[in-house]
């Protein structure tokens, strides 16, 4: 079936706009299928366009020319024309190439895809400053997944808007399902469970043969697997690299390095803590999660229920976290908060430096308000609300005047946009 993705309106909006278009995140997210989405719309426009595929010998060889024959052929056309370029970081001179393009040919614009941010730092020099935007392609949302589960169940249109009790739990049941997997699109068209745990093992197989073992030398490739195994047992919690360099009696600075390489590459979120100087906040130790956890279950070889599982609440930390990731406005940031008295909120969602407490939890009978939101909320007054994420209750419980609101984990998604309009 095909997945209608929530970045393709914003992408398609530009096309008015004269910068290089660039998409960039980790194999397999569907960047190809965003560019060839986008080319149909041009097609549809009858607007005249070109698609490149770089993991493609012919195509590959337009671009291996002298540089002005390159420009002259794609010159040639009077009318106004699209260029689109898959896995544009094979290219030798993608900066030379863009910058002339945007200076020199005013009717043609370019779309351009990546998969390696290490690459790219490389092709994306100084001089493309000012023209260039760049768009993040993340694996599936929960929004963007559930239709191809079920046409009928709707998820719910604003933060206020209570889900009756019967949708609610196939909600729930669809959750599971969600976080176990995860949210790459090639696995909606798996029906079978093996079918998906086996496209999910070779997809771990295909980053570390294709991508990072590429930028390793070879001996170090054991050492990789095992640093990958650790990490992904320790999602959502706090990243010691020192801590880590001793579990595998590996270097400090190899550590360091290979953390820098996953984050790259898009396969590691980084989230950082959230202070000011008026507090005693931890100030450099990180918390880390794969960027899906389909992929990162992969990596244990672990997709029991998360009713097995020792580590569910960690996921569905995750899953919160990337369902507000990929619904960010331009001006918000998300960290986390803990204290040295170990004081501590999951997630803390900035906008215009107001901070927004959010805490996740499983099970909850009561609409109990977490120690370390109310803890959150005496030190920073400026907060005036807050929300607790958990499996069933949807309710609102006041502290010293302050609305929290009690919702299920499906609604993070909601956050991002309902920041001022709670």
């Amino acid at each position: 079936m095909e997945l209608k993705r929530s970045i393709f309106k914003e992408v398609i909006y530009d096309l008015t706009r004269k910068e290089i278009k660039i998409i960039i995140g980790p194999r397999q997210v569907g960047k190809t299928t965003l560019l060839k989405g986008i080319a149909k719309h041009c097609k549809e426009k009858k607007l005249g366009y070109e698609y490149f595929n770089l993991e493609m010998p012919a195509d590959t060889n337009f671009f291996a020319r002298d540089f002005q024959n390159i420009l002259n052929d794609i010159a040639k056309k009077k009318e106004r024309q699209i260029i689109f370029i898959d896995e544009f970081h094979y290219l030798p001179n993608a900066t030379k190439l863009f910058k002339a393009i945007y200076d020199g040919l005013k009717r043609v614009k370019v779309y351009a895809s990546g998969s390696s941010a290490i690459e790219m730092h490389k092709h994306l020099k100084e001089s493309l400053a000012g023209r260039r935007r760049l768009y993040r392609l993340y694996p599936l949302s929960f929004s963007e997944w559930l239709p191809s589960k079920s046409k009928s169940i709707k998820l719910p249109s604003n933060i206020h808007s209570e889900i009756k009790k019967q949708t609610h739990n196939k909600l729930k049941i669809y959750l599971e399902e969600f976080i176990i997997f995860g949210g790459m699109p090639g696995l909606v068209h798996e029906r079978g469970i093996e079918a998906r745990r086996r496209l999910l093992i070779d997809l771990v197989a295909t980053y570390i043969q294709k991508d990072i073992k590429a930028l390793l030398r070879e001996e170090d490739i054991l050492s990789f697997n095992r640093l990958l195994s650790l990490l992904a047992s320790q999602e959502g919690g706090m990243l010691s690299e020192l801590s880590v360099s001793q579990a595998l009696n590996y270097s400090l600075r190899q550590v360091r390095k290979d953390i820098a390489i996953l984050n790259q590459m898009f396969l590691l979120d980084v989230l950082k803590p959230f202070f000011t100087n008026r507090g005693r906040e931890l100030k450099q130790t990180n918390k880390i999660y794969f960027f899906d956890s389909g992929v990162r279950n992969a990596i244990l070889h672990d997709f029991r229920s998360l009713k097995h599982r020792e580590d569910k609440g960690a996921l569905l930390e995750s899953f919160v976290l990337h369902e507000i990731q990929k619904n960010l406005e331009v001006s918000q940031e998300l960290y986390y908060w803990r204290t040295r008295e170990k004081e501590e909120v999951d997630l803390i969602l900035v906008q215009d430096r107001i901070p927004l407490p959010i805490e996740v939890k499983s099970k909850l009978v009561t609409a109990d308000i977490p120690q370390g939101v109310k803890q959150f909320l005496d030190k920073y007054p400026e907060s005036s609300y807050a929300i607790v994420l958990n499996d069933d209750l949807f309710k609102v419980s006041l502290y010293k005047n302050r609305k929290i609101f009690f919702m299920p984990h499906y609604y993070a998604f909601l956050i991002p946009k309902g920041f001022k309009n709670f």
